[in-house]
Formats: C-alpha cells, structure tokens, sequence
C-alpha cells in the first residue's frame, strides 16, 4: 500500500535508487533506470544510435516498454473506478478514491470519470506538491522525541543483519535519506525499494496527474489538511510500535507482478466491497496496530468534518484521496452515512 505522504520524495528516492542500480546491474539484469540528465551534444559530436550516452536511456525506454506491453496484457477489462457523490441543491461533492502510484501504461480513465473532472470547479487533495516538499523537509525525532539515530541502530536484532545487506546494495544518498527518516516512513520505504528490486516500475498516480490537470486549467488545487500535522503525529507513535513495522517490511516475503497490482487492479475495477483488497486493517499497517489511529482514523473523520462544511458553499468540487479511505468501516463514506449524510455511488 502507497500513502501520500510525502509521496513525492518517495518517489525521488525511488528514481535514485533506480538509477544506481542500472549502473551497477551487469548485462542483461533487469533494474535499469533513466539518466536522469544525459549530457548535451551536437550530432558532429555524438553518434546518438551507438554512444555510451545514449544507451542508459534507451535500455529504460526498452523497460518501460516490456512493462507497458505487461501491464496492458493484465487489464482485460474496462476501467471503472469508484466515485461517489454528496451534495444539495448549489453544491455537489465527488469523492474519487486513488492509487498514489501506478505501474506505466495504466489504464485507470473513462468517459464518465473525465466529465466529473471537466465539471469540477476545484480540487481537494490529501496534500499538493508544495505540501509534500514541506512535510519532506521536516526534522523528525523518533517516538521517543529524541534525536534519530542511524535506522541500523535503530532496527531490532531480528533484522539487523538483513538490514545490513540491504543497505549495502543501496547508492549512499539512499542510505542517508533512511538514516534522516522516521522509523515508520523508512519501514514503508524500504517495503517499496524491496518491490522495486523484485522487478516493479512505478509511475505517476491518479493525484498526480488530477493535480497538473487542474492547474493546467487555472482551477484552484488544495490540501484538505496539514500534512505536516500529520507527519508529527505519525512521528510521535512509540518507537517500539515503529520498529515493529521496521520488522514487518524487512521479513515480509518477496511479492511477485501479481500481488504488487493486485491493489491498482481491484481499484480501477471499482471493488470497495468489504472483502475488497483495498480496505486498510490496523494490521495492515504495523503488527501494533498503532498507526491506524494518525493515518487513517483520525484523518477520516477531520475530512467528514471539513466535506460537511464544504457542504454550505456553492460549487462543484472533486475530492480525490486515497482509495483506502473510501472503504469499510469508519471509512469516509462509512462516517458520512452515519452522520446521516446522503453518499450516492456514481460509479
């Protein structure tokens, strides 16, 4: 499961890491990344077809083409993502839930989900870019409120050798961007490079690409909260519970292409069922079951509060957050009907 935050400087560390491993792989592994920034030439000055130069690039292109062809194969169905609405007689509200990443080539669009888009006047997000740079920026303490310590200090016996390796196989920079982390958001990224290193290529997510779309059109784009609120409450989880999560994405088994989609594919189907894979228990997010509150509990309902509210104002807004949220109980949809708020699914 991908959150969103900071998903962005996930995704950073994400295209390093790729990229390290592409110059480190022999011949004919299948990490390979971009170069991020090919030198300049003239074609007096570089034979583009057979230089060096060129060849980082074309062997990336070469990857993302195999994934696309694979991941096009695996969607033998129609995109039909769930979206809801609320609303009275001046306001209506979509609540569209996401994917924070999705493998390239994914087909997640359809006719009726892009006029909810061209209809909605505003965009409400968990945070913006802006926000994730901000909450990416922040100096963590551990769940203790004491200064981090490096995250191989910080790991348990359990996996202090495991962890080891896996430094070891990653660029430096990588290395020190785990160490400046907190407990919990270094065990969710470490869970994404060890799916990356099984063969998985991520792209852009829906919030994403809902954000340049509307920007791109001069419509206003917000963060329904703080995230650097939520961060610190996520930092203030015990230590103890944290490193249990640590644990948890350092032994967890190795997932193959079919369980790492499993999730985009139940999505852009519209399953939120309540067997749907898409439905987050505590467990699901640390063997504690203490992040469920700051992450998901919490959040649902300060985001009932503040729909409610939008409720008073005329308009059409596009709530898009993620899919997780939307589904079984205390879920926003779950909080909202409770609170005897009419929520029609649309689709």
């Amino acid at each position: 499961m991908t959150f969103a935050l900071p998903r962005r400087a996930l995704r950073r560390l994400y295209l390093c890491t790729l990229a390290a491993l592409f110059l480190s792989a022999a011949p004919g592994t299948a990490q390979v990344a971009p170069n991020p920034s090919p030198p300049a030439a003239t074609p007096k000055q570089v034979d583009v077809k057979n230089s060096d130069a060129a060849k980082p690039d074309a062997k990336w292109e070469a990857a993302l083409e195999r994934e696309r062809k694979r991941v096009a194969a695996s969607q033998n169905y129609d995109p039909k993502p769930a979206i809801w609405k609320i609303g009275d007689a001046d306001t209506t509200i979509y609540l569209f839930g996401t994917v924070h990443a999705l493998p390239p080539g994914f087909r997640w669009r359809n006719p009726w989900l892009d006029d909810v888009i061209r209809r909605a006047d505003t965009l409400w997000l968990e945070s913006t870019g802006a926000d994730d740079e901000d909450a990416a920026n922040l100096t963590h303490t551990d769940g203790n409120g004491q200064k981090l310590r490096p995250l191989l200090d910080r790991s348990t016996h359990r996996i202090r050798a495991q962890l080891a390796q896996m430094q070891n196989d990653l660029p430096p920079d990588v290395v020190k961007s785990l160490d400046e982390m907190p407990t919990w958001l270094a065990a969710m990224t470490l869970g994404s490079l060890r799916d990356m290193k099984a063969g998985e290529i991520l792209d852009q997510g829906a919030d994403d690409w809902l954000e340049k779309q509307f920007r791109a059109t001069g419509r206003p784009v917000a963060a329904i909260e703080d995230a650097k609120a939520v961060t610190a409450s996520l930092d203030a989880i015990p230590e103890a519970a944290q490193r249990m999560m640590l644990e948890a994405a350092i032994l967890s088994p190795e997932r193959n292409h079919e369980e790492m989609d499993s999730g985009a594919h139940a999505w852009a189907k519209g399953d939120v069922g309540p067997d749907s894979i898409l439905r987050i228990r505590p467990e699901d997010l640390d063997p504690a079951g203490l992040m469920a509150a700051p992450l998901l509990d919490d959040r649902n309902r300060a985001w009932v509060v503040k729909l409610r509210e939008r409720l008073s104002k005329p308009g059409t807004l596009l709530f898009a957050a993620g899919a997780g949220h939307f589904v079984g109980p205390g879920s926003v949809i779950d909080l909202l009907e409770k609170q005897g708020v009419r929520v029609v699914r649309v689709q």
